[in-house]
C-alpha cells in the first residue's frame, strides 16, 4: 500500500464551537499515513483529500480518542503525590514499572487522597476538523 505524506492546515473545534488546537499561527502540521502518527479518523478522512482541497468533517469518539471509561477513573492514597503541589485539572506524567511514561489528570483531592483520571482529555468528544490539505507526496 502507498504511504503519503501530507502537510495540512486545520482546526479543531469541540461541540460547542470552541477552538481545540488550530494551525492557525502556526507551521502547517505534516504526518505520513500508516505510521499511526494521527488518530485514525483524521489520517482516514484526509488520506482521501488532494492538495488544495479543503472539507470539514466530525469525528465521533470511536474514531479518535474512544469512549470515556469510568474505570479510569481512580482515588490513591494522598502520599503517594507527595511533593507535588496539586491543582484541579492539572496533568501529571507518571512510570509505570516496565518504563513506560503516561499522563493522567487531577480530577479532585483532599488530605487523604488524590482522584485521577486516564482518560485522554478528549475521549468521548466528538471532534470536528476544519483541515485544508497544503502538500500530497508519496514516499518510499
Amino acid at each position: 500500500m502507498k504511504k503519503y505524506r501530507y502537510t495540512v492546515e486545520y482546526t479543531l473545534t469541540a461541540p460547542d464551537g470552541t477552538v481545540i488546537d488550530s494551525t492557525e499561527g502556526r507551521e502547517p502540521f505534516s504526518f505520513t499515513t500508516g505510521q499511526n502518527e494521527v488518530i485514525p479518523g483524521f489520517e482516514k478522512e484526509v488520506s482521501q483529500m488532494e492538495e488544495g482541497e479543503e472539507k470539514t468533517f466530525t469525528l465521533q469518539p470511536s474514531e479518535a480518542y474512544g469512549e470515556r471509561r469510568e474505570e479510569l477513573v481512580e482515588t490513591l492514597p494522598r502520599h503517594m503525590f507527595q511533593g507535588i503541589e496539586l491543582q484541579r485539572g492539572q496533568t501529571l506524567q507518571g512510570t509505570t514499572p516496565e518504563g513506560q511514561t503516561f499522563l493522567v489528570r487531577v480530577v479532585d483531592f483532599n488530605d487523604e487522597t488524590v482522584t485521577i483520571d486516564h482518560n485522554h482529555p478528549l475521549a468521548g468528544v466528538p471532534l470536528t476538523f476544519r483541515v485544508k490539505v497544503l502538500k500530497k507526496e508519496e514516499v518510499a
